[in-house]
């Protein structure tokens, strides 16, 4: 429709999320449209007064919730200037163009409504932000979808109920919170850790020889198993067996090859990314964090160069193969073209009905104007989807075996013969081994060895976790969706219950007690809250209440009925058992009360009290210790010391300050020497730098990097040394650096 058709000067009113893909639709629509983002989330559930401290909210039978959606932190003030600056444009029609899934949709549905007074208001979906996908989607601009919407509403009344109340139940524990997806997920992480601590090791020998580049292993006949029973013929468990044919190989010093073959085989290239695919590849190649990915994704698809991100689908246009097709043809030949991989529906589990994640423009091999990162993750992701159009690979394998010495070693090799799909990957796979100069080697041939070497070694534990490989277990378990994946493990680290060492996630203490102890009170079986067939099983009733396919209101009641159930279980059965923080006070007034406890402990032992037990001697003990001092906390004494560290005391000299001996005689609460002594080394260390913290550090990492400076250039920038003698806080080096990073980014 013509500006004219629409009558004269109207102008039409475009919602998207980001600030950066407003900017880029805003050029292809010209003056015409006023183009605005709502970034992100403009209203959810309240968190706030009554509204804000309720876990859930009552509603018949048929039928959902309808809680006073609040509005989400400045968002108020953004949508006041959407209609004040629609108002004067003219605006009388709205359309919306949030992300094209469950969430994009809950914003659009809000800002439905907040909007409703300026006219019309229409939802316009699309996977990729190019001029021409734009006037398609405006030309097909409808009704938001109920489904999606009440999906997401399902969603976030679920994990309100989850946060609100399974988070208070283990602070018992001294934990911080517990979540629908979190929770389980969680559990991949300690449980790879419980079957590292119990991995017994089985030793093994090996003999290796090589000859002209190509390894062969000695065979031994005495069935070596691993610890999942799998056969080993080239280990063997008898170190003197081992010994006897690395004696007689080095003897040797060749062998009479009993049997040489070569034979053809061929890789077939992968369907384009999906989300998790994406995660998993940025790993394994680039080394990258799931964060980082989902970050620098965003900006490609805000920038127009990708498809939305988050997607299960390898579906992708017919349009998309056909300019990629062509591309392929014309940078190689048509001898590198394939049958295709990605024409499909995506198959079962898909979400979203996305395309795959490709290349908006499939013949811009390198497009101008990148930064680095972005550069190199569009290359990966340009390569899959070129690729996935290519033929396959073809290779030749060589397989080797032969007798020296009474002992009989077997190996093989492998060389490309033809490109096919890998091409798409110049740069980014290792370089394809050259042809072995054994190719030609024959049965009764002498194949003289290049060295002889005896190994001695053990069978390791699984691997630990890398953050990309829980996102592709969360995968594989139909557990969380593309939106969630990187959110999920972030929680993890953030709540400490993971920590992230050198690239591999480790269980702490307290993810470890949340998973073991506090979790199995909402059930241990597939029925239990946090197991993972209940998970996936509820992912599940989502999409199927997405796609009208189940009832929003029915899903809803029955997840609420057995939430209820199982938290009034787990109530229950918390009093087995004394909570960790019930038995740390329990520990303080009986310090406090001194002799007087005595008599009412009557040499029980307080950690195998169960938890009715231990708030009954809490009610008895708190009467005695009415006015006196309370130990400080652990959380005080933690502090006090990284002040004392930071004031340059030893403890004694620190606690002389409120006139205490030690950390131990120091008293807890507002008015106790703890609280005064803070006070006392916060004065002593005001104005005092300190460090940079790593997260500072990191950041100026990331922004030197994209300035392309080294350390030594970007410290001179403020008149640095180094990294490590940045000082922290708002008025330290490391915050006037990033301010003159971001300010030469802004320049270049």
């Amino acid at each position: 429709m013509s500006r004219e058709q629409r009558g004269g000067g109207v102008t039409r009113l475009l919602v998207v999320e980001s600030g950066a893909k407003a900017r880029t639709i805003q050029r292809y629509l010209g003056k015409d449209f006023l183009v605005r983002a709502c970034r992100g989330h403009v209203q959810d559930l309240p968190n706030e007064g009554k509204e804000g401290r309720k876990a859930m909210w009552a509603a018949a039978d048929g039928e959902l919730p309808a809680p006073e959606w609040g509005y989400t932190k400045g968002a108020e003030s953004i949508i006041r200037k959407l209609l004040a600056d629609s108002r004067k444009s003219g605006v009388n029609e709205v359309l919306v163009a949030t992300d094209p899934d469950r969430e994009g949709e809950f914003i659009a549905w809000r800002l439905a409504e907040l909007l409703g007074s300026l006219g019309a208001v229409k939802r316009v979906t699309f996977n990729e932000i190019t001029k021409t996908a734009i006037a398609a989607a405006l030309e097909e601009a409808g009704d938001v979808d109920i489904g999606l919407v009440e999906a997401a509403m399902i969603r976030r009344l679920m994990d309100r109920l989850i946060g609100f109340r399974g988070s208070r139940f283990c602070r018992s524990w001294n934990l911080a919170s517990m979540g629908r997806v979190q929770t389980p997920t969680l559990g991949f992480v300690v449980e790879r850790e419980r079957e590292i601590e119990a991995f017994v090791p089985i030793p093994y020998w090996e003999v290796h020889l090589t000859a002209d580049g190509v390894e062969l292993r000695v065979q031994f006949d005495d069935d070596w198993r691993d610890s999942k029973g799998k056969k080993r013929s080239d280990r063997t468990g008898d170190s003197k067996n081992a010994e006897s044919a690395y004696t007689a190989m080095e003897a040797a010093g060749s062998l009479v090859l009993t049997a040489a073959s070569v034979d053809g085989f061929q890789k077939r290239p992968r369907p384009p990314f999906t989300t998790d695919t994406l995660l998993a590849a940025a790993g394994q190649r680039l080394s990258w964090r799931p964060a980082r990915v989902m970050r620098l994704a965003q900006q490609l698809y805000e920038a127009g160069h990708i498809t939305y991100m988050r997607t299960d689908s390898t579906r992708t246009s017919a349009d998309a193969r056909k300019e990629v097709r062509a591309y392929i043809e014309h940078e190689w030949d048509a001898s590198h073209l394939g049958r295709g991989v990605g024409g499909g529906d995506g198959g079962k589990g898909v979400q979203d009905a996305h395309e795959a994640i490709r290349p908006t423009r499939p013949q811009a091999r390198e497009p101008q104007g990148l930064e680095r990162e972005q550069a190199r993750l569009y290359s990966l992701i340009w390569a899959r989807f070129a690729a996935s159009q290519m033929s396959p690979s073809q290779w030749q394998r060589l397989k080797l075996a032969g007798e020296a010495g009474g002992w009989t070693a077997a190996g093989k090799t492998e060389w490309r013969t033809f490109a096919g799909w890998e091409a798409a990957y110049a740069g980014l796979l290792k370089p394809a081994a050259p042809v072995s100069p054994l190719a030609d080697a024959a049965v009764g041939d002498t194949l003289p060895f290049d060295g002889c070497e005896l190994v001695e070694d053990a069978t390791k534990p699984p691997g630990r976790y890398t953050q990309h490989g829980l996102v592709t277990k969360m995968k594989a378990e139909g557990i969380g969706r593309p939106s969630t994946y990187a959110e999920t493990i972030r929680k993890l680290l953030d709540r400490k219950y993971a920590r992230d060492e050198k690239g591999r996630l480790y269980a702490t203490d307290a993810g470890c007690t949340m998973w073991e102890q506090v979790a199995p009170c909402y059930g241990t079986t597939s029925e239990g809250i946090f197991s993972t067939a209940f998970t996936a099983g509820m992912e599940v009733q989502l999409d199927q209440v997405e796609g009208g396919k189940a009832a929003a209101a029915q899903t809803w009641h029955e997840f609420a009925e057995r939430f209820g159930a199982l938290h009034t279980a787990a109530l229950e059965s918390k009093k087995s058992r004394g909570t960790p923080r019930q038995l740390a006070y329990l520990r303080s007034l009986t310090q406090q009360a001194g002799e007087a406890a005595e008599p009412l402990l009557a040499g029980k032992d307080i950690e195998e009290l169960d938890g009715e037990a231990v708030g009954a001697l809490i009610e008895q003990l708190q009467p005695l210790t009415e006015g006196m001092d309370v130990p400080a906390s652990e959380k005080q004494v933690g502090f006090i010391k990284r002040l004392t560290e930071r004031a340059k005391l030893d403890e004694s000299a620190a606690c002389a300050l409120v006139d205490a001996e030690s950390y131990a005689a120091l008293t807890g609460g507002r008015e106790g020497s703890a609280s005064a002594l803070i006070n006392a080394l916060q004065e002593r260390t005001a104005g005092q730098p300190r460090a940079a913290s790593p997260k500072q550090v990191g950041f100026i990492k990331r922004l030197a990097g994209r300035a392309k400076l080294d350390e030594a250039t970007t410290c001179a920038l403020i008149g640095a040394e180094s990294f490590a003698t940045l000082t922290g806080g708002r008025e330290g080096t490391a915050s006037a650096l990033i301010n003159a990073l971001q300010e030469q980014l802004k320049k270049g």
